[in-house]
């Protein structure tokens, strides 16, 4: 009976060690010293309860039941007590324990690399430029395209990418370089691909988790996110819509040299929803000062509407061109004039006749998107594009 006391005050006090959060080994010992000495105590008075039972004096046992018996019945219903306690807090879900916080925090005492902060600030994104200085870009910013010089896939990524607003452009990395030409080719594909001119870095490789190129990554709030392929990447880019378009006949004369002026003077211009946009503001006065050179204008005369040398004489074949494209875009038409004789670029009814300052070509965006001018000049024909910005 003794042993069998000494275990249960040991286990019992332990029980109660925990519950209390004790985990010193130098408390512990103490504790079980303790429980020791409570069981010898015990063991004494079973002892003198038997002798005192054998003397058959009642008055004594019951003294002696009532005082210590009663104390040592109050102890054993506590420990039984905090032992179910403890039950119950161990059979709740593992996931109470754990701290929400502190994975965002690594540990600072591995090897060399970036600080705490910035592993874990993981909108960050550590690259090289092509001078090899290493830098940062931030993702909450705007996203990160990679690409790789050799990738058979990635030029329509980068095409979609050019038809954006500078701004709006993601972040350009050259990734998976395999040998010393890489970065040089890389270049001359932005090149190839409309963005000539444009930054870049380089990487190694993409975020971990990314699997191909081209891959679109960006920071979603609660972490990296990312797409592979030119579809799903032109997708979440938003690029740009043709809303319509118009090409004409443009001959090399003076005339075609001062349509191709206007036509780049309008290139990129912006007009925001529910905007009038206007030709004459946008190209700004025809003279020799801005670059435009004598062509042929209408003119009426006593005899009737004539053709007549004149400085920034052509531009109407821009302006008929921008006409057309609104009207294939659907767009409101606000003001436009007619030639007062027959143009050889347009239906009668379709030109659009400008004249500094006065006669104006101007139409109104109604697609409730902003919207993108965008001209090319070449092979003697002259192309206007309406794009709506999908984001």
């Amino acid at each position: 009976m003794g042993s069998g006391s000494v275990y249960s005050g040991i286990a019992g006090v332990f029980n109660l060690a925990i519950f209390l959060g004790v985990d010193s080994v130098l408390v512990g010992i103490g504790y079980l010293f303790l429980s020791i000495a409570f069981s010898l105590f015990l063991g004494a008075l079973l002892v003198v309860l038997y002798r005192v039972s054998l003397d058959k004096q009642p008055g004594r046992i019951v003294y002696v039941f009532a005082g210590p018996a009663r104390a040592l019945a109050v102890v054993a219903l506590a420990l039984l007590v905090v032992n179910l306690r403890i039950e119950l807090v161990s059979a709740l879900p593992a996931t109470t324990a754990v701290s929400v916080g502190a994975e965002n925090y690594p540990d600072s005492s591995d090897k060399a690399g970036p600080d705490p902060v910035e592993k874990a600030a993981s909108y960050k994104l550590r690259v090289s430029t092509p001078d090899g200085e290493e830098t940062y870009l931030d993702l909450r910013e705007k996203p990160a395209l990679f690409f790789a010089a050799w990738c058979p896939h990635c030029p329509e990524a980068l095409k979609d990418a050019a038809k954006l607003l500078p701004g709006k452009r993601p972040y350009l990395i050259v990734t998976y370089l395999r040998e010393e030409g890489d970065i040089g080719k890389a270049k001359a594909k932005l090149a190839e691909n409309g963005l000539t001119g444009e930054p870049y870095y380089l990487v190694q490789s993409p975020p971990e988790g990314v699997q191909g190129i081209p891959s679109l990554v960006w920071w979603d709030g609660g972490g990296v996110k990312h797409v592979e392929g030119a579809a799903l990447i032109k997708k979440e880019l938003g690029v740009p819509e043709l809303l319509g378009y118009a090409e004409i006949p443009n001959p090399p004369d003076g005339g075609g040299e001062n349509a191709a002026l206007a036509a780049l003077l309008i290139n990129g211009k912006v007009v925001q929803p529910g905007e009038v946009f206007s030709f004459n503001r946008a190209v700004g006065p025809r003279t020799v000062s801005r670059g435009f050179v004598e062509g042929r204008s209408v003119v009426e005369t006593v005899y009737g509407p004539k053709l007549v040398p004149d400085v920034g004489g052509g531009v109407c074949r821009a302006s008929t061109a921008l006409h057309l494209a609104v009207l294939n875009a659907g767009l409101e038409v606000v003001e436009r004039h007619n030639h007062s004789m027959p143009v050889s670029y347009a239906e009668p009814g379709k030109d659009a006749a400008v004249a500094w300052p006065y006669w104006d070509f101007r139409f109104r965006n109604t697609a409730g998107k902003l919207l993108v001018i965008k001209t090319r000049s070449d092979y003697e024909r002259l192309r206007v594009e309406l794009w709506v910005q999908r984001k």
